[in-house]
């Protein structure tokens, strides 16, 4: 694929509406569509960005501020998507997951508030997570284009087969954990399927925890025992991100790359898609790249040392060898410790303690 022809998919993240669509408008000819939080009443939000507003570990839930910057947030996510209708294609992402629905009514009435809302802000499509409002919101509105979530895990080709048929599944977002195993990637796009990547967030390679860990933050408990880094500050380089210069690697089986960043400020999300289309290896990774390695690494190293760790540093043999030889190759751990000093090391390894 030539590099300037590939598609992305970038996330609207609350700021000006005015400007941020200004600003798809220069990279439209790049641009699959734009997935904005979708304003489920003048209150209520339907992802876990609603508890960015909530501060840590919850300590501003429904303060007058967390609800007013909320509610500014769902505003503009209005405006945008009326100031775009027609400009760029709308797909809104609806993880149910974070709901409980104590009967089957409960089930279907969201499915059907879904439908209305599709309709009232005439979008193009959703992201769900969910099989069971999936199917139903199938049902309600057949030419709805539906995607699936990374979060709907699905793992194998049967799992696929089976959302495309009840739910009328058009592109399917593979999860996280699986974005540095092209050879799953390939098998799913030979099979037919049309694959969206997540391409500058992902888990620790190999994480132990990632799916009970999303499961908390679904829930909406505190995670605790954060495990986004395990064996040492090798890990760093370790997330299932793909690097701008890898893709020419992946255009073969994926038809999107996806750029998260609803919780971003400013022009993130632009930044990110042109160090993508210019294939530019020498941003910080920091700055590019939002998995919980590197979240986790920033809680830990001044900036100022961070910002020396550029694309160009990360190893490509990360491309193919999927993690199975850390212990003897040691190839990340020795380039991590050229750049980070020797009093943080002991932070990257995992600890247990009981009491």
């Amino acid at each position: 694929m030539d590099p300037k022809n590939r598609k992305y998919s970038i996330p609207y993240n609350g700021t000006m509406p005015e400007w941020f669509m200004m600003e798809v408008e220069k990279r439209i000819k790049n641009i699959d569509h734009v997935y904005c939080e979708l304003p489920f009443n003048e209150k209520e939000m339907l992802s876990h960005v609603r508890f960015t507003f909530d501060g840590k570990d919850g300590a501003n839930t429904n303060t007058p501020d967390a609800n007013q910057r909320r509610a500014q947030y769902i505003r503009n996510c209005y405006d945008f998507l009326r100031l775009s209708k027609g400009k760029v294609r709308r797909i809104c992402p609806v993880n149910a997951m974070y709901y409980k629905f104590d009967n089957d009514d409960d089930l279907k009435n969201f499915a059907i508030a879904l439908a209305r809302v599709a309709r009232h802000h005439e979008l193009e499509g959703m992201i769900l997570s969910d099989y069971r409002i999936a199917v139903l919101l199938h049902a309600l509105m057949p030419e709805l284009e539906l995607h699936t979530s990374c979060n709907a895990y699905q793992w194998n080709l049967r799992q696929m087969s089976i959302w495309q048929e009840k739910c009328g599944i058009k592109t399917f977002n593979p999860p996280r954990e699986i974005m540095r195993t092209p050879s799953k990637l390939k098998e799913m796009h030979d099979a037919g399927f049309k694959l969206k990547c997540l391409i500058n967030e992902g888990c620790l390679m190999g994480c132990p925890n990632s799916f009970y860990h999303n499961m908390s933050v679904s829930l909406r408990c505190y995670a605790g025992m954060l495990s986004c880094c395990q064996s040492g500050v090798g890990d760093i380089f370790r997330g299932n991100w793909i690097l701008p210069r890898w893709q020419k690697y992946y255009d073969e089986y994926v038809d999107i790359y996806k750029i998260s960043g609803r919780n971003e400020p400013g022009d993130y999300a632009f930044r990110t898609i042109d160090a993508y289309l210019e294939e530019n290896n020498d941003k910080p990774l920091t700055e590019v790249m939002l998995s919980g390695t590197i979240m986790f690494t920033k809680r830990i190293v001044p900036e100022e040392i961070l910002r020396k760790i550029t694309l160009d540093k990360v190893p490509d043999k990360l491309l193919t060898c999927e993690c199975k030889e850390c212990n003897q190759c040691k190839l990340c751990e020795n380039l991590a410790k050229q750049y980070i000093p020797e009093k943080y090391w002991e932070s990257f390894n995992f600890k247990v303690k009981v009491v």
